[in-house]
């Protein structure tokens, strides 16, 4: 009989990237790989072109449009909104907390209720995926003025789920641990999951995804995996486990 492995790491790793974690509540269903480079265990998936057609998340483009409070003050007018990496579908909220003389502080929060970050009238704001001037106007804003803004991801932005490894999936040299382009793979849409660290990241962290190292991370400018969180601590380069849609 043939010898598999004769040599042994003095600290084998906890699992692999794509294995499931735990026998925690989990779903998987079944999509066609689009990409012509496939899709590697571990790595998310988005929603293709094809019906059940899956795409791997390797960029990130979103729009969104702006909206005044009906009931506002001032009349200032909020400028372009640039999306980028890190931003949240759904409609933000930016809010006049406190109002001074052509100028006055607001913030933002997410579609899920989560604070952004504070900006300042006619001063340029970027932080959480989202860029833009809120200009003043010849009427000041008052306390309690606002905007809505509404953001549509419009490439990559549709995640699927989390493709699950499969040690059935046929040997390639050239595409080793991942589900090949027309391959029917198995993909997370709830669960726990070992996946690879791409920084340091702690138990409780929201989950991101780095498209030019193939880890996850939590930097807000790298693609976001939805309803995700880290449930172990890790460094860059180590196994970690991610909870989807379960914490």
């Amino acid at each position: 009989m043939a010898t598999y492995q004769t040599t042994y790491s003095a600290n084998p790793p906890k699992g692999l990237p794509g294995q499931i974690a735990n026998e925690e509540k989990c779903n998987k269903i079944s999509r066609t790989v689009e990409s012509a480079a496939g899709i590697e265990f571990g790595q998310p998936a988005f929603r293709g072109s094809g019906d059940h057609g899956v795409v791997a998340g390797g960029t990130f483009a979103g729009t969104a449009t702006s909206a005044a409070g009906t009931g506002n003050t001032g009349d200032g007018v909020m400028g372009a909104v640039t999306v980028s990496a890190g931003a949240k579908q759904g409609i933000y909220t930016l809010l006049i907390i406190e109002p001074a003389a052509n100028a006055g502080t607001f913030e933002v929060t997410d579609p899920d209720g989560v604070f952004v970050d504070n900006g300042t009238v006619g001063t340029a704001f970027s932080a959480g995926g989202l860029a833009f001037t809120l200009a003043d106007g010849a009427t000041d804003f008052v306390a309690g003025d606002s905007f809505n803004i509404t953001v549509s991801l419009t490439a990559n932005g549709d995640f699927v789920g989390l493709a699950v490894l499969n040690p059935a999936v046929p040997a390639s040299a050239s595409l080793p641990d991942a589900y090949p382009q027309y391959f029917t793979g198995a993909f997370m849409t709830m669960g726990q999951m070992y996946v690879v660290a791409g920084e340091s990241v702690a138990d409780g962290d929201d989950v991101y995804w780095n498209p030019a190292t193939k880890r996850y991370t939590k930097t807000t400018t790298h693609i976001r995996i939805p309803n995700a969180e880290f449930d172990t601590t890790g460094a860059n380069g180590d196994i970690v486990e991610i909870s989807l849609k379960l914490r």
